[in-house]
C-alpha cells in the first residue's frame, strides 16, 4: 500500500478512520495525507505569505487547523510521527499555500514516509475526490454518519458518493471497531482476487484474520465444489501467518454477507470496472452490501499504474481490439456493466 487519503469532516465521525489510517501507515510504511474540507470563504482563508509562526504569535488559529491539529495529536499518540529533540512533529515545511484554497502541512513519518495535513476549499465531495486522482493513492478511509435507507438518499452522505466515484479503494467507516476481523466476498473473478489481496494485507499489518466467504445463489448445491475452488485461488493472494476461514454459504448474497459480518467484521468486496452507467459503478450488491451492512465495508479496487509505467500498447490494443470484436452483451460485461462483484460463484 503506497498513499493513504483520510478525510475528516468532524472529530467524532472520522476518528476511528483516522486511528485505522494511522496504524496501517505505521506498519505498511505508506504515507498519510489527512485532509480537511472547508466551505470556501467570502475572501481568502490565509494570506499565502502568512507563516504558522505569525499564527502562533498572534494567538490565531481558525477552525479547520484545529481539527487537523487533533489529527495531529491523534497520530503523534499512534507513533506515527517521527520527533525532533524536543519531543514535536519533524516538519519538511510548515503550514504554507500550495495553491489557491490549498493549504498544508507537511510532516515525516515513523518510516521516513510522507504525513501531510491538508485543507482545501469548496465542495467535500468533489475536492476529495480531487485530492485521489494522485495515482498513488491506494485507500480512501472515510468516516460516516450511519445514515441508511430513504434516510441517507434525502440527507446524502459525502461517504457513499465517494465510495461510488473514487478512483481506488474505499473503506466507509460505519460502525468501525479495532478489533474487527474481514470477511471477502468471493467469487470466480480477478477482482474477488485483488480484493482477497488487500484484506489479507490489511490483516496483517493489524494482527487479525480473514474470513473469505463464497455465497452461492439459490438453492444450486451442485456449485459447492466450483464454490471451494474459487475460496482456495483468493486464500492463495493471502500472506503466509494470516489466519484464514473458508465459508460456503447458499442463499442471497446480499443476505449472507451483512449477517456473516454483522459488526464483528469488515467487509470486502471487489469493485467491477466503472461503467457508463455511474449508479451501477460498485454494482447492485456492493451498493446494497454498502447501505444494509452494521459495519465498515470496503470496496477494493484494482491499485493504479503510475504514470511512470503506463499499461504496454500492445495491451491496450488486445483490449481494444477485443472489444471492438463482442457483442453487445459482451461489451457490456468487458465494460463492467454486466452485473456486480459478489453475485455469487460463476460458473
Amino acid at each position: 500500500m503506497r498513499k493513504i487519503l483520510v478525510p475528516i469532516a468532524y472529530w467524532e465521525g472520522c476518528r476511528r478512520a483516522l486511528e485505522l489510517g494511522g496504524r496501517l501507515a505505521r506498519a505498511l510504511g505508506a504515507s498519510l495525507t489527512v485532509l480537511h474540507v472547508a466551505p470556501p470563504p467570502r475572501g481568502e482563508l490565509l494570506n499565502p505569505g502568512v507563516a504558522s509562526e505569525k499564527l502562533e504569535a498572534w494567538g490565531v488559529e481558525p477552525p479547520p487547523f484545529q481539527l487537523l491539529r487533533q489529527a495531529e495529536a491523534q497520530l503523534k499518540g499512534l507513533g506515527l510521527l517521527r520527533l525532533d529533540e524536543r519531543g514535536e512533529p519533524l516538519a519538511k515545511h510548515a503550514l504554507k499555500a500550495l495553491a489557491h484554497g490549498l493549504y498544508e502541512v507537511h510532516l515525516v513519518g515513523n518510516r521516513g514516509q510522507d504525513v501531510r495535513f491538508r485543507l482545501r476549499q469548496g465542495d467535500p465531495v468533489r475536492e476529495i475526490l480531487k485530492e485521489a486522482e494522485d495515482p498513488e493513492y491506494d485507500l480512501i478511509l472515510t468516516g460516516t454518519r450511519g445514515h441508511q435507507g430513504l434516510k441517507r438518499w434525502l440527507v446524502g452522505s459525502v461517504a457513499h458518493e465517494v465510495a461510488l466515484h473514487a478512483p481506488c479503494s474505499v473503506l466507509v467507516a460505519k460502525n468501525l471497531k479495532p478489533d474487527q476481523d474481514l470477511l471477502v466476498g468471493v467469487t470466480g473473478r480477478e477482482t474477488a482476487r485483488e480484493a482477497a489481496r488487500q484484506a489479507g494485507e490489511i490483516a496483517q499489518a493489524l494482527g487479525r484474520a480473514v474470513v473469505l466467504l463464497a455465497v452461492i445463489p439459490g438453492e444450486d448445491e451442485g456449485r459447492r465444489e466450483e464454490a471451494e475452488r474459487h475460496l482456495r485461488s483468493a486464500q492463495g493472494v493471502i500472506p503466509e501467518g494470516v489466519p484464514v476461514e473458508r465459508r460456503v454459504r447458499v442463499g442471497d448474497p446480499v443476505r449472507a454477507l451483512v449477517e456473516e459480518a454483522g459488526e464483528t467484521h469488515i467487509v470486502v468486496l471487489g469493485r467491477l470496472r466503472p461503467s457508463t452507467v455511474k449508479e451501477r459503478l460498485l454494482g447492485d450488491v456492493s451498493l446494497k452490501v454498502l447501505d444494509r451492512s452494521r459495519g465498515p465495508v470496503l470496496i477494493a479496487a484494482q491499485p493504479r499504474p503510475l504514470p511512470s509505467s503506463p499499461p504496454s500498447s500492445s495491451a491496450s490494443a488486445a483490449s481494444s481490439a477485443s472489444a471492438a470484436s463482442a457483442g453487445p452483451a459482451e461489451a457490456r460485461t468487458a465494460s463492467g456493466e454486466g452485473g456486480s462483484e459478489a453475485e455469487g460463484t460463476e460458473r
